[in-house]
């Protein structure tokens, strides 16, 4: 059974491109464009894993995760950050609440595919 990954982007070029790297790897992937649709998204899809862009209009990144990690459907559910921000209290403070990569854009496909690989590895017992 592929494994579910939500991607939550408000570039829909950005989501294109993710959305066509990760098919190509056997991914089953749904997109959302804003952060309302993505926790909507999250929680009924339950997906393996979520790429989020941390800038979006509305919901932004930090917003949607906070609300990621305080729901018991969606708290354990491991999140890439995929975002355009390279500032280091972003990363850290990103970090802090418990997200697995933070990605700075613009992105290579095959640093984005080797690194859903190893967020959605089971964890060694």
């Amino acid at each position: 059974m592929p494994k579910k990954i939500l991607a939550v982007d408000d570039e829909n070029d950005v989501l294109l491109i993710i959305k066509t790297a990760l098919a190509s790897e056997g991914y089953e992937i749904t997109t959302a464009s804003n952060g309302y649709d993505g926790l909507a998204l999250a929680e009924d899809l339950q997906p393996d894993l979520i790429l989020l862009d941390l800038r979006m209009p509305e919901m932004d990144g930090m917003e949607v995760l906070q609300r990621l990690r305080e729901s018991e459907k969606t708290q354990n559910i491991p999140v890439i950050v995929l975002t355009g921000i390279s500032d280091k209290t972003k990363i850290r403070e990103a970090l802090d609440k418990g997200i697995t990569y933070y990605i700075v854009k613009p992105f290579e496909c095959q640093d984005l595919i080797s690194k859903v690989k190893f967020a959605l590895m089971p964890a060694e017992e």
